[in-house]
């Protein structure tokens, strides 16, 4: 382990005779340690004793720690290190003095750490952080991690507490499988940056009217939510599910909510966090697949809000069972259905041209027109998929509403192509 220079920093081996610095500079500090896994040291002797085991483990090669020196002063002001390792991969944790706060140095260094372990052959970089320590998120999220996921757990062995603890992940390149979902978030990435309308964030207008109660929300295409589908969200856990591009989560948080969106579309993904950023609300946004396992605890939420989407998914049911699994009981689902009469007709809405289920995995032909189209990978999903999965997923149904295209040959004859769905955790 190497000696490590910045603009402003000396990231050093900590040595003999540190322990007065560390001591008075940040170990014995509760704001500092507050969110550290180990409790405020009560004499400079607990902080010797501990910097003795730190030295020692220098002697494995496996071993990741720097002090983190001041270069105008030449004092200590933090430490950065490699706290352990996740299926191999190091993760990184640090403290910095209170009086250095708000002075990027920690962006600084753990920018520079990062370089070190890539350099020492570590593709993915790990980092663990309490949703409450909003000031380290933030060094995370500037340093390049993606959040993929958030669990509420006890924090250590000496803090008996149980918080959200967000995790991050800095991975090599971008992953890509190859699947039908690969295509899907390619394809609403490309629709996005030509102006589609529902990856438009909301306006600045509209912000500003959500948080005087002037709003509304969209499930479907054209009716808007009930507003008595929706409880007082003051200090709610809400989770946009597919629900990327900004346009419910600012309501949301501008009603109070503690909010997070999970997407496919790194689009969509940016959307939230510019708008965010530009109302100066937090939101934890992650982008993955929403046809795997969602990356939060048991009973994590109290409302999930996914508009029309699993129409662009194979299967729905196991999406219902997670949704139940994270959702405290009595939290609500409020979702957005494609009945699948859409797939049935060409491009005009003329003509009936496909069977159901529409399923372009197992048919070429269907798969083909959909390509034609540019309309992504899209599936039909029947009733027994769309409301029965919720119930046999644990849901109770409250309520249900129908909705039309909003233009064309189905929408002026009236036909429904979409059900919007109110459902309870029993």
């Amino acid at each position: 382990m190497r000696e490590i220079e910045t603009a402003r920093l000396t990231l050093r081996h900590l040595r003999e005779g540190d322990e007065g610095a560390i001591f008075n500079n940040w170990a014995r500090d509760s704001e500092v340690t507050r969110y550290l896994t180990w409790n405020p040291h009560t004499d400079v002797s607990v902080t010797r004793a501990v910097l003795s085991n730190w030295l020692r483990e220098y002697s494995d090669p496996r071993t990741f720690r720097w002090g983190i020196e001041e270069k105008a002063s030449g004092e200590l002001v933090g430490m950065i290190d490699v706290v352990g390792y996740h299926r191999g991969s190091p993760v990184i944790g640090y403290c910095l003095s209170r009086s250095r706060w708000g002075r990027g140095y920690m962006t600084e260094a753990l920018g520079a750490v990062i370089t070190e372990l890539r350099a020492e052959g570590f593709g993915t970089v790990v980092i663990e952080a309490a949703d409450g320590n909003i000031g380290s998120n933030r060094v995370i999220e500037k340093c390049g991690f993606e959040l993929v996921g958030t669990w509420e757990e006890k924090y250590s062995d000496f803090k008996n507490e149980i918080l959200p603890i967000n995790s991050y992940r800095l991975f090599p390149e971008k992953r890509r499988s190859g699947d039908y979902n690969d295509i899907n978030s390619e394809t609403i990435d490309r629709w996005v940056d030509e102006d589609w309308e529902w990856g438009r964030p909301i306006s600045h207008g509209d912000w500003l009217k959500a948080k005087r109660g002037d709003w509304s929300v969209l499930l479907t295409p054209t009716k808007p939510v009930p507003r008595e589908w929706l409880p007082d969200l003051r200090g709610r856990r809400v989770l946009g599910l597919a629900s990327g591009g900004a346009q419910q989560m600012p309501v949301f948080a501008a009603l109070g909510a503690e909010c997070w969106v999970l997407d496919f579309s790194e689009r969509q993904i940016e959307s939230e966090k510019l708008a965010a950023e530009r109302e100066g609300y937090r939101i934890r946004a992650i982008r993955a697949d929403m046809t795997k396992p969602l990356p939060f605890s048991d009973g994590f939420f109290d409302l999930i809000f996914n508009p029309v989407s699993n129409c662009y998914i194979k299967d729905v049911e196991p999406v219902w069972h997670e949704c139940a699994r994270v959702l405290k009981k009595g939290g609500a689902l409020l979702a957005g259905l494609d009945n699948g009469v859409n797939c049935l007709f060409d491009e005009d809405e003329s003509r009936v041209v496909n069977f159901l289920p529409f399923d372009p995995l197992s048919d070429p032909e269907q798969m083909e027109s959909l390509r034609k189209a540019d309309c992504g990978v899209q599936f039909s999903h029947s009733i027994g998929e769309q409301i029965g999965g919720q119930i046999r997923a644990g849901f109770r149904i409250l309520d249900i509403y129908d909705d039309t295209n909003g233009a064309g040959f189905l929408h002026e004859h009236g036909v429904p192509t979409f059900w919007a769905t109110r459902a309870i955790k029993e």
